[in-house]
């Protein structure tokens, strides 16, 4: 058994209660499970490169973020079903279960995380996470709507999931490796569950698709996009909260700076748009190639929800650029 991905077919179809969904994602959970401490065993001391270090100290306060994160998707979702409860008894019950996830499975996941890189980050020899920083780390983002949320939360998964499939692939240390290896895939995971709850809510009836395509849009739109974290030219004022790919160390003075190759390396940018277009496809039902056409397709969302139409935007936004294209083409 896997993550339903079409959530709001399989209940209808399956005759679903919450708690049979629950049970599926036990299951899922179970069958994937892995030890922090039985991975990195009786180790003391690991022979990490500054490449290594780098990526362990970013990695393990990106990971404290989570915390807060996972907290608020619970509460906030069993708030939104309880108002659903009477009006959209689909939407709360798909509200329940992603709440539910979000306490369960996905903080104890992120916990391992959390653990995993804070204990390689001093077996290598760097100095323990301070107890200010990682309460820093620890705010809560602000309240947004349960859709435009679940799919933020699928594009720092994407984030995450290049950055770690990287260092999984580079480091030269088998611990590092392995547990970069294994966080990847559990980031995997977490992005298709966050799409899947997305749609579910698409599906359900309980948000429009423009504030799915409105959140993608507002993570990879050029020159500004939130995957660009700190090397935005203009950052957004943050209060109590802290975005990590805001925060990346840069500075060669500092002895922990990532290099762009660990990343946004062109192609480690180009992965992390083509997996964020493939999550709107999967959440709307819209078909997007480009950043462009994704713009297309949220300018329409803005006057119509139908997603047929969107669609039909989308085709005549390309049509158009590529007969403006033929004809500069020409005039050359």
């Amino acid at each position: 058994m896997k993550i339903i991905a079409q959530l709001v077919k399989e209940i209808q179809c399956n005759k679903y209660s919450i708690s049979d969904v629950l049970r599926i994602q036990q299951i899922y959970h179970e069958s994937r499970r892995w030890s922090v401490y039985d991975v990195i065993g009786s180790a003391r001391r690991i022979h990490a490169d500054e490449r290594d270090k780098a990526a362990l100290w970013h990695a393990s306060r990106a990971e404290l973020t989570t915390q807060p994160a996972g907290i608020r998707l619970a509460v906030d979702g069993v708030k939104l079903a309880q108002n659903l409860n009477t009006s959209n008894p689909l939407g709360a019950n798909i509200a329940h279960i992603a709440a539910a996830w979000s306490a369960r499975y996905w903080l104890e996941e992120e916990a391992h995380h959390e653990v995993a890189y804070g204990m390689l980050l001093e077996m290598a020899g760097l100095d323990p996470i301070a107890q200010d920083d990682v309460t820093m780390h620890r705010g809560f983002f602000p309240t947004d709507n349960y859709a435009r949320v679940c799919m933020l939360q699928a594009c720092v998964e994407i984030e995450a999931t290049v950055t770690y499939g990287e260092m999984a692939k580079t480091s030269r240390e088998p611990i590092v490796k392995e547990v970069f290896h294994r966080i990847m895939k559990d980031e995997v995971q977490h992005r298709e569950y966050f799409v899947s709850f997305a749609k579910a809510l698409l599906d359900a009836g309980v948000y429009p698709i423009k504030d799915v395509l409105s959140m993608a849009y507002t993570w990879i739109r050029p020159n500004g996009g939130e995957t660009f974290g700190s090397a935005r030219p203009r950052q957004t004022s943050r209060e109590g909260f802290v975005n990590w790919w805001e925060h990346v160390v840069t500075d060669d003075s500092t002895g922990v700076a990532l290099r762009d190759d660990q990343i946004r390396a062109e192609p480690m940018q180009a992965k992390k748009v083509r997996s964020v277009l493939a999550a709107v496809q999967h959440a709307t039902g819209v078909s997007v190639k480009s950043i462009a056409e994704l713009k297309y397709a949220y300018l329409a969302s803005l006057t119509t929800n139908d997603v047929d139409r969107i669609r039909h935007a989308v085709a005549q936004g390309v049509q158009k650029k590529n007969s403006l294209d033929e004809e500069l083409v020409s005039l050359h």
